[in-house]
């Protein structure tokens, strides 16, 4: 072999060596992100009990448990935001990671929003209104013959969900934790709105046409 040859294809092995080894290094350092992401997807599901023992006692006569519900919803929200970052940053936000996150988010937000209607201080349209939009989405998910199709409706979606921590945090204090700086027609003015936005990945698609990317078909 030529010498010039010989030196190229060393440098040429060195290097493929020093990819190989780095990206074993990257995929050690990725795995406790991703399973401490996954284990904040988790921790949501085993915070909603927890959530809405606290809420009921703190209306049936114990206030102590109050602040425990503001801090359990404060971690199951910091979680939710937390989560996806760590997902992605480790590649680890696989579909079913996905779906595993979408259902920790109704396993919490559900049982909070049916908390607070069991005790009165909202209708059962709220919890009824997203669970149906989330069966809807699991129906559409399924059904989707292109992922074009529900990229809209899903950033609608996403919105959605964040409306939904809002609303939740919004009853934890202004409710449970009694700061009253909503007065109680301005939440059923937030509540009716809750149907509205819930469903919007259904209907919005409908009057709001998504602008296609460059170079995609019409």
């Amino acid at each position: 072999m030529d010498p010039d040859d010989e030196r190229v294809a060393t440098r040429e092995r060195g290097t493929a060596r020093a990819l190989a080894t780095r990206r074993v290094i990257l995929q050690h350092e990725a795995v406790p992100w991703g399973l401490l992401a996954h284990g904040l997807t988790g921790a949501r599901i085993a915070l909603a009990p927890v959530f809405v023992a606290c809420v009921w006692a703190a209306h049936h006569g114990v206030p102590a448990k109050a602040w425990i519900a503001g801090v359990a919803f404060a971690f199951a929200a910091l979680s939710d935001i937390l989560d996806g970052r760590w997902a992605r940053r480790s590649g680890s936000d696989r579909a079913w990671a996905r779906w595993f996150d979408h259902g920790a988010d109704i396993g919490f937000i559900v049982p909070a929003f049916s908390v607070y209607t069991a005790v009165g201080l909202a209708p059962w349209w709220v919890p009824a209104s997203v669970l149906f939009a989330f069966t809807a989405y699991v129906v559409r998910s399924r059904n989707a013959t292109s992922p074009r199709r529900v990229a809209f409706p899903d950033r609608v979606g996403h919105w959605g969900g964040v409306a939904n921590y809002v609303l939740v945090g919004v009853l934890v204090v202004n409710c449970t934790l009694q700061v009253w700086w909503l007065p109680k027609w301005a939440l059923w003015v937030v509540y009716a709105l809750v149907p509205l936005y819930s469903t919007a990945p259904l209907w919005l698609p409908w009057f709001v046409r998504p602008r296609a990317s460059q170079g995609s078909p019409a």
